[in-house]
This record gives structure tokens, C-alpha cells and sequence, in this order.
């Protein structure tokens, strides 16, 4: 199946020579096994993570997501699948394992150390992944995973901007040092677990196709079980995905609907507006709760379609 991508690549791409092969497996096969300096800029990315996250400011989330070195142990994972290196696929995991472990950690007392916090624009992005996450996660996958085959090193700051790993397992170790629901939590690391899958199966694909996998036909076939799990995995994540993302947009959509239906009935009251609205479901019911400036008195009720106004 995948024959003819590879064919296309080597036809349009320079192929990569015994030696290149050999110094992309060798780099890989060495951030399967994390040093120590790994764990430092693992955790000082999570302290910056975290203060940006509690502060609300995205530049300097995009900064830990500079810092932040996951993102290897993840592709060493994808080259360890294809190669068949059993010590190698052990070793990236507990090293992917273990720097996650400790970004929960540094949030949760971080994050437990604040005075008071409030829910911000940049908390709550990660609490709610969608099927574009999970696309972004993939791109962001087969951009790294090449540019590390091609040894392109200058785009991998910008990849991992995109990937974006860190803020993920922070906003959980936010959510748990706060105490702020399990909600927040799980759909914090359903993010981190679907985009480690969705860049694990890009790099098993490029790695492939590059030239990188196996050459006995036995091998190959192992290596195409392997895609195939991790296309499998990659589905099995994509439902509560899929779900959240239709939640989303129902949300997105009663909303709307909610406020074209206030908004026509306040256009005959001068002056009157919506100043904020929200909403909350209970037992299958939509109620909606609109705030609205009016010189004059104004009841709600009827013509909100499925929701209950007040």
C-alpha cells in the first residue's frame, strides 16, 4: 500500500545514502535513551508552561513549547516500531513516560502554590480536543519525523510549536493542584495521548517510506502490522474526539440559535441589549441564562427552541 508513496519520494526527493540512514537511526536510538539535561529542559519548559498558563499568556506558552524536548522520545518510539529495536522501543517510552510524569508534577506544585486563579482562554484550549487537534498532531508528526530523516534541524523549533506536547500535561497538573474537576483533567490528557498517537503513526509512516524500515520482506510485513495498530489506535482515540467535537459544535450552534432568537425578540425595545449569556444542561434540557440592559421590563420563555431561557 504504502509502495508507491515511497516510489514517489525517491523519485522526487534526494534519497537518503547508507550513511545519512545510519546517523538518523544512531540520533534517534540516542533520544530513546533521555540524559539528564533531557529531564532539566523537560522540567523548566513546565514551569514556564504552567506561569503562562496561569497568567493567560500565549507567548510565553509558545516558549515552553520551544523548550520542551518530548517530541523525540515520541519519533525514537516510531523509528524503534520500524527498525523492530525491542531495547530501543522500551527505552523511548519509559523516557516519554517519565518527562510527562514529571510536567504533571511541576504543574500540580506550581499550581497549588498560587494564591487564586481564575479560568482562562488558555486553560481551557486544552480541555477540550477535537478531530483538527488530532490532525494537527498528525502534520505536525510527518513535518518533524522528515525533517529529521532529511536532517532538516532549523524547522523542528516550529514543529514543535505545533505538536505542542507541554501545555497539554500542564493545564492536567493545573486542574489537579487546583482541583478544579476531573473533566478538565481527562480532556487534558486525552489531548496528550492523541497527539503522542498521531505523531507516533506519522513517524512510523515517513520512516518507512523514506527508506529507513526493514528490507527482508518478513521485516516489512511486521512493520506494516505495526502501521496498521497504530492506525487503529489513532481511530480508537479519534471517537471521543469525534464526540467532544460534535458536543462543541451543537454547543456552538444552540448558542447561536439562542441568541438569533433573543436578539429578535429585544428588537422592538429601544436601547435594550444582551450583555453576556450561558448555558447549562440538566437531564437532556438546554437552559439557557441571558443578561440583558432594557429600560423596561422583558420576559423570555417561549421560542428558544430545544433550550429553556431565562
Amino acid at each position: 500500500m504504502l509502495r508507491p508513496l515511497q516510489e514517489f519520494i525517491n523519485k522526487h526527493f534526494t534519497e537518503l545514502t547508507k550513511e545519512e540512514k545510519d546517523e538518523v537511526v544512531d540520533g534517534l536510538r540516542k533520544g530513546a535513551y533521555p540524559s539528564n539535561d533531557f529531564y532539566l529542559m523537560t522540567g523548566l519548559a513546565a514551569v514556564i508552561a504552567t506561569l503562562g498558563i496561569l497568567t493567560g499568556n500565549t507567548v510565553v506558552v509558545i516558549g515552553a513549547m520551544v523548550v520542551a524536548p518530548l517530541m523525540l522520545p515520541v519519533l525514537s518510539f516510531s523509528m524503534a516500531g520500524v527498525k523492530g529495536d525491542l531495547a530501543m522501543f522500551n527505552r523511548s517510552i519509559k523516557g516519554e513516560v517519565k518527562g510527562a510524569l514529571l510536567a504533571v508534577l511541576i504543574a500540580i506544585v506550581v499550581s497549588y502554590l498560587m494564591p487564586t486563579y481564575e479560568l482562562n482562554a488558555e486553560f481551557l484550549l486544552r480541555t477540550q480536543p477535537t478531530l483538527l487537534d488530532l490532525g494537527i498532531a498528525f502534520a505536525s508528526g510527518l513535518a518533524g519525523a522528515y525533517a529529521i530523516a532529511k536532517r532538516l534541524d532549523y524547522t523542528l523549533p516550529g514543529i514543535a510549536v505545533s505538536v505542542a506536547l507541554i501545555p497539554p500535561l500542564c493545564v492536567a497538573g493545573i486542574s489537579i493542584g487546583l482541583r478544579l474537576g476531573l473533566e478538565f483533567t481527562f480532556g487534558a490528557l486525552l489531548l496528550f495521548v492523541s497527539n503522542i498517537i498521531a505523531v507516533n503513526l506519522a513517524g512510523y509512516i515517513v520512516f518507512w517510506v523514506v527508506g529507513l524500515g526493514p528490507t527482508w520482506y518478513w521485516d516489512e510485513e511486521e512493520t506494516r502490522k505495526k502501521i496498521y495498530n497504530s492506525v487503529a489506535l489513532m481511530l480508537l482515540v479519534a471517537i471521543p474526539l469525534g464526540w467532544i467535537m460534535w458536543t462543541s459544535f451543537e454547543e456552538k450552534y444552540m448558542a447561536s440559535e439562542t441568541m438569533d432568537v433573543l436578539e429578535g425578540q429585544l428588537s422592538g425595545i429601544k436601547y435594550a441589549k444582551i450583555t453576556d449569556i450561558s448555558h447549562f444542561i440538566e437531564e437532556g434540557t438546554w437552559h439557557i441564562i441571558a443578561e440583558v440592559e432594557s429600560p423596561s421590563v422583558v420576559g423570555f420563555g417561549a421560542g428558544c427552541g430545544n433550550a429553556i431561557c431565562a
